[in-house]
């Protein structure tokens, strides 16, 4: 569904990665485009430089122009944000930069949203297409923006990872495999309650048909019973249970019961040591690239092969029998509650940093049967500890370096050291690549 953009006047708020791509495909197509940001402009120069030439800005400013016609926003920005509000009142469209994309988007789509675990499992989708060769496109949430995609050619597929933030105001989204990996509490800053967050991740098959894919993960209980009511085909996957329907662990194999058939796909022992702790990330991509109709060969060559993703359950170094594993991107409780599972071994975690209004307290009984020593860094010290409430013994530290050498020093042969904080990085670090990249060279560092 192309929409008209010669001469309208378009606002795009909020100049980031997203707003440039946004601003300049707009502006391409002969739209008058204004982008505005609520920070000045000297922070955002580097973004400045990328912006077509035509394009205008307006900064420390985020309300759209009074003459817009239409509103694009990207994934920070807020829809319910105050200064949208004359906008909404006057009956102008405010979209996301995925609705934009979709009603431009000619290439069947395959999204991926959960709270935990898109950026791998879309990652595994796209290489696994890919070796099928097949040509795709990967971007959304994960690496490019959706909107970029579509300036790069004719594709067999494009997969997205879509965040909540991103489906906030999308309508119109059709992929015809859809992924709901799993639902737990994360951004309650922004969606102030889970009702709302669980109802935004339910959009990505809102639009589905009879001739689609919705895949569920059986062992989450909110997942597992949505889409009852769809005419997209539900599949599930488990690391629990074996399914009737859908894709499941017998053992240490990877079994799939799809289209009447049952067929073994893989040994665990045989997977890539980029992928030996992602098995809830690998069922639903194996499962996706069946329904599309990928052999079994193109599956196999990746699972063997593939490297992983930094900062994703990232194996670092093994010393004195010591793992050491980077999850810096594990920024919510779900996160670290999925990787401290994950390890049949004793942990010793380093966990904290700037809080996103997070309940702790689901971890307390999770951290008495898995880790062996907790160390705290960053500003959610206090809120942890009140948490624990003298239950269980840890250390604090006030910096990433000191924590490590604290680990190292309570962790025993064959222990796990984690870096898998439970929230956001920016009081101490730039962003969570920038704290697990500290945390690898920290460890690379040490002395047996």
């Amino acid at each position: 569904m192309n929409m008209e953009l010669k001469n309208k006047n378009l606002s795009v708020i909020g100049l980031g990665k997203t707003g440039v791509a946004v601003a300049n495909f707009l502006s391409q197509r002969g739209a008058s485009v204004t982008v505005m940001d609520s920070k000045p402009r000297e922070q955002l120069l580097k973004f400045v430089k990328q912006l077509s030439a035509d394009v205008n800005t307006v900064f420390q400013n985020s309300e759209p122009a009074s003459d817009a016609e239409l509103i694009v926003l990207s994934p920070g920005v807020d829809i319910h944000s105050p200064f949208l509000q004359n906008a909404s009142r006057a009956g102008v469209e405010i979209i996301s930069e995925i609705e934009l994309a979709s009603r431009f988007n000619t290439a069947p789509i395959v999204a991926i949203t959960g709270t935990n675990g898109k950026s791998t499992c879309t990652s595994l989708i796209t290489e696994i297409i890919r070796q099928s060769g097949k040509t795709v496109h990967s971007g959304g949430n994960l690496g490019t923006p959706f909107i970029s995609l579509l300036d790069q050619g004719i594709v067999d597929y494009r997969v997205l990872e879509v965040s909540s933030f991103q489906m906030e105001a999308t309508s119109g989204l059709h992929p015809i495999v859809s992924v709901i990996l799993n639902i737990s509490p994360d951004h309650m800053d922004r969606h102030k309650d889970l009702r709302s967050y669980v109802s935004l991740k339910e959009k990505i098959f809102a639009h589905q048909t009879q001739d689609d894919f919705l895949i569920l993960n059986q062992d989450d209980p909110i997942t597992r019973d949505m889409g009852e009511h769809i005419q997209a085909e539900r599949i599930f996957f488990s690391t629990q249970v074996e399914l009737d329907k859908g894709i499941f662990l017998r053992g240490d194999k990877i079994i799939a019961r799809i289209q009447n058939s049952e067929r073994e796909i893989i040994s665990l022992e045989t997977l890539s040591k980029g992928l030996k702790w992602q098995i809830e990330n690998i069922l639903p991509a194996v499962a996706t690239a069946l329904l599309l109709g990928v052999p079994q060969e193109s599956v196999l060559r990746v699972l063997k092969n593939f490297e992983g993703l930094e900062h994703r359950l990232e194996w670092v170094r093994t010393l004195n029998g010591i793992d050491f594993v980077n999850d810096s991107k594990g920024t919510n409780v779900g996160s670290v509650c999925k990787s401290l599972n994950t390890f049949d071994r004793p942990i010793v975690l380093i966990a904290g940093g700037k809080d996103k209004e997070t309940d702790f307290s689901p971890l307390k009984n999770l951290f008495k049967q898995k880790v062996r020593h907790l160390i705290l860094i960053g500003e959610t010290r206090s809120k942890f500890k009140a948490v624990l409430n003298g239950s269980f013994g840890y250390e604090e530290s006030d910096s990433l370096e000191e924590a490590v050498y604290l680990a190292k020093a309570k962790a025993q042969y064959g222990d796990v050291v984690l870096l898998s904080p439970a929230c956001a990085s920016f009081d101490m670090f730039k962003d969570f690549e920038d704290r697990g990249n500290c945390f690898k060279t920290i460890v690379n560092n040490l002395e047996g």
